[in-house]
């Protein structure tokens, strides 16, 4: 899609709309200008990473080898408060200034800041670099724009259906395969008093996107999604209202939570605590449940049950037995008005780039540095969860193959997010009909398009 350029005070004016998967990632990375042009000097950084643990980690084995490495680099951390980035990033843009590394949310503010000129071309640093070489093909077509690469994913994601393997082992089940599989097995789960799915959004509202992205991805398809978003068909057609009538069926079967009631009041750690414990066998969540699946499972949470994840199944013939919708926590660019470009563009390279190197981050710290690289069975040290280590090497090996799907977070713009989220849950309640919600969407969908704010779309391999 060609981006639609906007002026400066439009982009400012933009943000704030919403906060694109601010729930599920805890996003990386940022810098802030200043230094010489030649690759010395400061390369000032903000990151919005949490936790002591993992900043010290970041500060011993990233921050201080890198400059190691680069001896004439000095690179500056700040850490920002993670929902405050976007609005202190953007802010600092508007000024001429900010971060020389510029981290977004995903592809959908990414695209703001490109139309807006504020990022510089990568292009020829990819060629430094031999970016073409080292990441996956789609990364760097999501990353470029009229022909010029901007940006590069990172905190590569997906949504799972992780099993209660114990569980399974007792009652004699196995993962389903397809959708008479699955409604089948929730349909004895039910009868036997455990919950198919362990569900809930009472600590976060927004987190029904998670299932609208499930559904249409496995019930609609890939291809489907793909027409809908590059403006080909609509979702007000009945493939997408099917999907979501087909997720409200299973809400008020009670199979996600337990009921209707619970679906809404469910915190994270009850649904989770539910799924250890064995009350509820599954549970569909982003792949950034297994940096906390242990604390769920055996002896740290007093029971003596183990864990497993396998991919969603198809919900309608046609769709890929094994598909994995892309969800990018963030994407990582270089400020436009950057004094040390070349520094800027050394620490992208150093962090996304070598596979020795994120491979054991990536093992140290689940989730927070996944790049999009082509990973192979052994890449990972041994000291990383091999369940972990397959689900990496599986969506790097599928998307390479063009095996992807779309998560709502990463490629719909803020306003028809903020819709997903918002009406989505009128329509559990009934307030609305799914019919309804689609149209809905499609409406607020349009206006995105006009206004140029939708991501680049890339196409799948079955389109």
């Amino acid at each position: 899609m060609g981006s639609k350029r906007i002026s400066r005070r439009q982009f400012i004016q933009r943000g704030g709309t919403a906060a694109l998967g601010a729930s599920f990632a805890g996003a990386l990375l940022a810098g802030c200008g200043g230094g010489s042009e030649g690759g010395g000097g400061q390369v000032t950084y903000w990151s919005n990473l949490e936790g002591s643990g993992p900043q010290d980690y970041f500060g011993k084995n990233i921050e201080k080898p890198f400059e190691k490495s680069n001896k004439d680099t000095q690179l500056k951390v700040t850490f920002q408060p993670p929902d405050e980035m976007d609005r202190l990033v953007r802010t600092a843009l508007q000024g001429g200034e900010g971060p020389d590394i510029v981290m977004t949310p995903g592809p959908a503010y990414a695209q703001e800041y490109i139309d807006a000129n504020l990022f510089a071309e990568l292009d020829d640093y990819a060629g430094q670099y031999g970016w073409d070489d080292k990441l996956l093909g789609w990364a760097l077509d999501l990353g470029r724009v009229d022909g010029s690469l901007s940006a590069i994913p990172y905190q590569l994601q997906t949504m799972l259906l992780y099993y209660n393997k114990s569980l399974f082992g007792e009652m004699g089940m196995k993962p389903p395969k397809n959708r008479d599989e699955l409604e089948a097995m929730a349909e004895e789960l039910s009868g036997q008093g455990v919950v198919p799915f362990a569900a809930g959004i009472g600590d976060d509202p927004a987190a029904v996107e998670w299932f609208p992205t499930v559904f249409w991805n496995h019930y609609s398809g890939p291809d489907a999604l793909y027409q809908a978003l590059t403006g080909e068909t609509k979702f007000a057609d009945p493939i997408f209202v099917e999907a979501i009538e087909l997720f409200k069926t299973y809400v008020d079967n009670g199979w996600f939570g337990g009921s209707q009631e619970r679906f809404f009041s469910n915190g994270f750690d009850a649904l989770h605590a539910d799924f250890g414990e064995g009350k509820a066998a599954m549970n569909v969540e982003g792949s950034w449940f297994m940096a906390s699946a242990a604390d769920f499972f055996g002896q740290a949470a007093g029971n003596e049950n183990d864990w497993d994840w396998t991919p969603l199944p198809p919900l309608r013939e046609g769709v890929p037995p094994e598909l994995y919708e892309l969800g990018i926590g963030s994407t990582l660019s270089v400020n436009q008005s950057s004094q040390n470009a070349n520094g800027a563009a050394a620490f992208v390279d150093y962090l996304v780039a070598d596979k020795a190197r994120v491979t054991e981050w990536m093992a140290a710290v689940p989730s927070a540095f996944n790049a999009p690289l082509p990973f192979q069975e052994g890449d990972f040290p041994s000291s990383m969860d091999p369940r972990v280590e397959r689900q990496l090497v599986s969506l790097s090996q599928a998307t390479s193959e063009g095996n992807f799907g779309y998560t709502n977070w990463s490629f719909f713009p803020a306003k028809s997010t903020v819709y997903i989220q918002e009406e989505m849950q009128k329509v559990l309640t009934g307030d609305i009909t799914a019919a309804e919600y689609c149209s809905g969407l499609d409406e607020v969908f349009k206006e995105d398009r006009k206004e140029g704010l939708v991501p680049k779309i890339i196409k799948p391999g079955s389109a």
